[in-house]
């Protein structure tokens, strides 16, 4: 008896709670006397597989600007619209939805998930003095040492190589900033995926629909109905934190030990006063590195199988340029237009945010006659941007010409790659991550042929080129031929162990 008439108070304190999210459900729509916002759908539930081919449908119906009235959220498919108001009107839309699972996760301690605010600006200070172009030299050494572990990976287990790319995603960061050799199989790695995971989920619009719906479930204990995913938030939000701290100091006591030095510990050490934001640096890098490094290079490898002409041409020029004695560097980069071009073409094409990260407004606006609230969420969609007829021909075509032979050529502004963000959110660390992903693709294409691999009978097994359909996007899994070009390439990838 006692126990039914707890499970019964429970259920009517349930109700009561349903109700009252639902009068401030009500009195939460945003306001639109001054104006009409944008047209929409009604929508229940929020796409979460493949979310950006449906809003690219959904503005074939509505156009440029797609409001969801329920949830106070601008939809574009435009760059146009994502550079005016993002770019051009940043003061005003550069916040973040801090949603409560965000917070959970540790969300407030990251700085591309941080609101915009005091607190930010300053980390975001800290996080340019050491990221900006002009020091990214500083960051080489590691690059060329992790790049060419990669190499040596590929030659010596080639069918391993999605294991290979992971390796180089998360060991880099750890290297350049920590001056760390952490292995993907080491606790801190696995546990830095995790959390990577969990974001994805928590950043998707939809995910959690009776969270979102029902904002009173923060309140409650995590084995109430719908609160399952809390125990997950709760740890990652833990496990940020252990992210954040455990290199650091490894770091830290390696300065002070004399046994290593690394850009982290020497920031530190000269700025003791902004320790926190310093150890959240290496954070996000690190997370916002880790997936999104992998799934540009696993996509150039994937395109690459699938267009051996491409792959053919930017050999050709690699060998005609530097020549068959040596692997590509940095000073290269722009003697290599092709090869540019086939960069730029990855990154169009393939963005591992598809979505990017939502930005917010800070206040009312209008824009192209119509009213967006304050509060208003602005998702990106970068994958219908970089696919729209208007811009692109054949868009969907992986098509390096069409930046060789476009009036500006291949070498335009890092700006111009939507994959890294807009205005003042755009991503901070985005020139190492640029430099890693196009070298990579320089010295992968300097000394190796890929292509399909073959069954036992020598028939070639097909590529489906799948890629999966959430918040990150990479190739799925799939069988590849990867072999070295000659018997000297074979010797330059092996003779880099000895560096």
């Amino acid at each position: 008896m006692m126990y039914t008439a707890f499970f019964g108070l429970l259920a009517v304190a349930t109700l009561a709670l349903i109700g009252l999210v639902g009068i401030y459900r009500g009195r939460r729509q945003p306001y639109t006397a001054a104006g009409s916002c944008p047209p929409g759908p009604k929508v229940a539930i929020m796409p979460t597989h493949d979310a950006w081919v449906e809003y690219k449908k959904w503005g074939n119906d509505y156009g440029d600007l797609i409001y969801l009235s329920e949830r106070n959220t601008l939809i574009t498919n435009k760059s146009e619209v994502a550079m005016d108001l993002l770019e051009k009107r940043a003061r005003i839309y550069s916040d973040r939805a801090m949603t409560p699972i965000m917070k959970l996760c540790g969300g407030e301690d990251i700085l591309s998930l941080e609101r915009y605010s005091e607190k930010w600006r300053k980390d975001r200070r800290v996080f340019q003095q050491t990221f900006r172009r002009a020091a990214n030299s500083r960051f080489y050494s590691a690059q060329y040492n992790k790049i060419h572990t990669f190499l040596r990976q590929l030659l010596l287990t080639p069918d391993d190589f999605m294991e290979h790319m992971l390796r180089l995603s998360q060991a880099l960061v750890y290297k350049a900033l920590y001056g760390l050799d952490v292995d993907p199989e080491d606790p801190l790695a696995k546990k830095a995926v995790e959390v990577i995971d969990t974001l994805g989920q928590a950043l998707l619009p939809g995910a959690f629909p009776a969270y979102e719906r029902f904002p009173f479930l923060r309140f409650m204990p995590s084995w109430f109905p719908g609160c399952r995913f809390k125990r997950t938030a709760i740890q990652c939000g833990r496990s940020v934190k252990e992210v954040d701290t455990i290199p650091f100091d490894i770091a830290m006591a390696h300065l002070k030990s004399g046994t290593g030095v690394s850009p982290i510990a020497e920031l530190a050490m000269r700025k003791p006063q902004d320790i926190k934001a310093i150890k959240a640096m290496g954070t996000v890098s690190y997370l916002a590195s880790a997936d999104t490094t992998m799934s540009s290079i696993s996509s150039f490898l994937l395109t690459m199988c699938q267009n051996p002409d491409i792959q053919a041409k930017g050999r050709d020029e690699i060998e005609r340029v530097i020549g068959t004695d040596r692997l590509p560097t940095f000073e290269d980069r722009q003697s290599l237009p092709y090869v540019e071009a086939i960069y730029r073409e990855v990154m169009r094409l393939h963005p591992a945010l598809p979505l990017g990260l939502p930005h917010v407004s800070i206040e009312d606006d209008f824009y192209r006659g119509y009213h967006i609230p304050k509060g208003c969420v602005v998702i990106p969609n970068i994958w219908a941007m970089n696919r729209d007829p208007d811009v692109y021909t054949e868009p969907d075509r992986f098509l390096p010409e069409r930046y060789s032979e476009s009036p500006t050529g291949p070498f335009e502004s890092i700006n111009n790659i939507y994959a890294f963000g807009f205005g003042r959110r755009v991503c901070a660390g985005r020139h190492m991550a640029e430099n890693t992903i196009w070298l990579t693709i320089a010295s992968v294409l300097a000394t190796f042929t890929l292509g399909k691999a073959k069954d036992g009978k020598g028939n070639e097994i097909d590529i489906p080129g799948e890629y999966t359909d959430q918040f990150f996007r990479h190739p799925k899994p799939y069988r590849s031929s990867i072999i070295p070009r000659s018997a000297l390439a074979r010797e330059l990838v092996l003779a880099t162990d000895a560096e």
